[in-house]
């Protein structure tokens, strides 16, 4: 055997090794976002130093995210399947409301007290939250209507549910004990808010990424045709999602409903373009199938940071936007940039080795 038939299976091996790792999308796109966390984080260092990285800092930082980070987490999940899911906001004011009438309701609180109230206001939004994610996903499975088109209803639906009930009035006076938990923290000044929603995304995160449920979402995502041919439970598994991602909203609901004391209609409409935004940077592909739901945790840390950061240097708050759509812009940019250096590489290679291996297998015919 010639030295090229024996380069040739070794050559192979190596396209194999090389392959996968460079051509996986998702892990690209998460060394960008690690690398641009890596220097916003550096360049803050440089700027600002111990004014901003110093534990009281740091733990304000860290509280001031629940809510938009459950937002983050409920489109993150949308957008595996290929969907989004335009009602969380609404889902959020309609079930914060609910949680606020309990628990101001003062026949209720002489009948089973105020933890019983604080239990059954929390319990009622979040099993509103579950069925209007029941209601927009059987509607986007059942019907056939896209989920862009079915969830921009049902915001619209529930908003104007909300303001019924209320009037557009906020309702105000929570009891302190449930005002004062979203404030708590443990005795190194970490929040226990934040510990909650490091769980959720550990839970969350990691059961979708080993469940045969989370494994169905991808692949629906990933490609609707062999999903359907897959002999998986997918219209189950498709509204089961939006259930969760109608959960999770609800709670975001409860944790602005202590951080504001009061609650109506329109509490949160920021955080909806902020909520897609970080969800795109986070690598969770709007087409579907690719993405790390804990990424999404990372990446509203991120904007917080920079958030935060241009408080503390005095700049006007009307540039976070501006800031915010730059790093997008910035994301999108680098990942096609590095996916063409990676393309070109890969054809390259992909040329050689069709020229060692026909080089190493002319012989053997002539033979």
């Amino acid at each position: 055997m010639s030295s090229q038939q024996q380069s040739a299976p070794a050559f192979s091996n190596r396209m194999r090794k090389f392959a996968p790792a460079r051509l996986d999308e998702e892990r690209l796109a998460e060394a960008v976002l690690y690398a641009m966390i890596g220097a916003v984080l550096l360049l803050i260092w440089a700027t600002l130093g111990s004014a901003f990285f110093n534990p009281t800092n740091l733990g304000s930082v860290l509280q001031q995210i629940p809510e938009f980070a459950l937002f983050s987490l409920a489109m993150g999940l949308s957008m595996v399947s290929g969907g989004i899911d335009l009602s969380v906001i609404a889902v959020a004011d309609l079930a914060g409301i609910f949680a606020a009438k309990i628990m101001t309701a003062a026949t209720l609180q002489a009948a089973i007290g105020q933890d019983g109230v604080i239990a059954l206001a929390c319990a009622a939004a979040l099993g509103s939250g579950f069925l209007i994610g029941l209601f927009n996903g059987v509607v986007t499975v059942r019907f056939g209507i896209p989920p862009l088109l079915t969830t921009l209803g049902s915001m619209m639906l529930f908003a104007g549910l909300g303001s019924g009930l209320t009037g557009g009035v906020g309702i105000t006076g929570m009891p302190s004990v449930y005002v004062d938990a979203i404030s708590a923290k443990l005795a190194g000044g970490l929040p226990y808010s934040f510990c909650a929603i490091l769980a959720i995304f550990l839970l969350l995160s990691g059961y979708v990424r080993v469940s045969v449920f989370g494994k169905s979402l991808f692949l629906y995502g990933e490609n609707k045709v062999a999903a359907l041919f897959s002999g998986l439970r997918l219209e189950r598994t498709l509204v089961m999602s939006y259930a969760i991602c109608g959960v999770l909203a609800a709670a975001a609901g409860l944790v602005m409903l202590a951080r504001f004391n009061s609650m109506k209609v329109g509490f949160g409409d920021s955080f909806l373009l902020e909520a897609i935004l970080v969800a795109v940077l986070a690598g969770m592909d709007p087409n579907g199938g690719r993405g790390r739901l804990f990424n999404v945790l990372l990446t509203v840390l991120l904007l917080q940071c920079v958030e935060n950061a241009f408080t503390i240097a005095g700049l006007s708050p009307y540039a976070k936007k501006m800031i915010w759509g730059g790093l997008l812009l910035l994301f999108m940019a680098l990942n096609f940039f590095f996916r063409r250096i990676v393309a070109r590489r890969l054809t390259a290679l992909s040329i050689k080795r069709q020229a060692v291996l026909a080089a190493g297998g002319a012989p053997a015919v002539g033979a």
